[in-house]
Order: C-alpha cells, then sequence, then structure tokens
C-alpha cells in the first residue's frame, strides 16, 4: 500500500500542504508519492514527481491506501469513482493559492455530504489522515459484506443439494 498526493496542475503554490505532508511523510503508509505540480518540493522521505499522466494518476489512485489531495475536481472525482475516502485540501486564495475560493466551496459541499475528509487547518493532517483512513477501512468491509454473504449463501446451496441426493 502507498500514499498518493496530488496537487494537480495549478500554476501557484502549495506550499502549506506540502510542508505538513514531508512532516508527517514518516508516519504514511509507504511509500508516500507526492505529485506536486509547480511547486518546488524535494524530501528525502517522499517520491517527488513533477506532474504524471492520466494513466500513471488513476494507477496511483486505484492502488494507494491514503490519499491526500488538492480539491481540484478532476482529482476528487477520480478518487471517489475509485470508491476512496481522500483528504481534500482546499487551496486557499488569501495563500495566493489560487485565484478565488471556490475549491473551499467545492470542499465543504463534499465534506457535509460525507464523501471526503477536508483538511483546512495543515495543523490537522494526522488527525484527518486518521480519520480518512478509519473511513476507507469502513467502506471495505461494508463493501466486502455482500460478497461474504454471497459466498455463504452459496456453500449452503452446495451443502443443501449435497444432503438431497
Amino acid at each position: 500500500m502507498s500514499t498518493f498526493v496530488s496537487l494537480g496542475n495549478a500554476h501557484q503554490p502549495f506550499t502549506r500542504l506540502l510542508e505538513a505532508v514531508a512532516h508527517l511523510a514518516p508516519a504514511l503508509p509507504q511509500p508516500v508519492v507526492v505529485q506536486h505540480g509547480y511547486t518546488p518540493f524535494q524530501d528525502e522521505g517522499c517520491e517527488a514527481i513533477a506532474f504524471v499522466d492520466m494513466a500513471r494518476f488513476e494507477h496511483e489512485v486505484e492502488r494507494a491506501e491514503l490519499l491526500i489531495l488538492h480539491a481540484g475536481a478532476g482529482s476528487v472525482i477520480h478518487a471517489l469513482r475509485a470508491g476512496k475516502v481522500p483528504v481534500v485540501a482546499p487551496r486557499l486564495a488569501r495563500h495566493g493559492e489560487h485565484v478565488n475560493d471556490h475549491q473551499l466551496e467545492f470542499t465543504r459541499e463534499l465534506a457535509k455530504a460525507g464523501r471526503i475528509v477536508m483538511l483546512e487547518d495543515m495543523s490537522l493532517l494526522a488527525q484527518a489522515v486518521a480519520e480518512a483512513r478509519a473511513r476507507q477501512q469502513a467502506a471495505q468491509e461494508k463493501q466486502a459484506e455482500p460478497a461474504l454473504l454471497r459466498l455463504i449463501a452459496e456453500e449452503l446451496a452446495s451443502c443443501a443439494a449435497q444432503l438431497s441426493k
């Protein structure tokens, strides 16, 4: 398993998130792959990649145990389609991370719907990660229940067929 962090391709820096990730990297699922875009980033605890193509992005999203994403709609939609519960950090205009706060509005709505874990205060990254991992585990267990029930039903049907012979 791994952690995949993606900042997308916005030209404005998102240093706040990268600093928080670098600080927490030793405690995150390994390896920690960071797609940092135009924000300069280097940390010995992370595999830093400026940009990835869509195939690599989808691969990283699919294999990651933990996703930490900027609040770009494309990134978040890919995560949700993959059945993930990502930590999502909106870029904020007051920090020069975007031209306006549309990511904040988008993130708040998804958080209200229970689809993501919102991270606005970077000092709370560890708590957001713990919540996302717990919710991801619960979602995986819930998805596994129908498969388990189907397996039990098939086994019971097989036993019943054996007994009726």
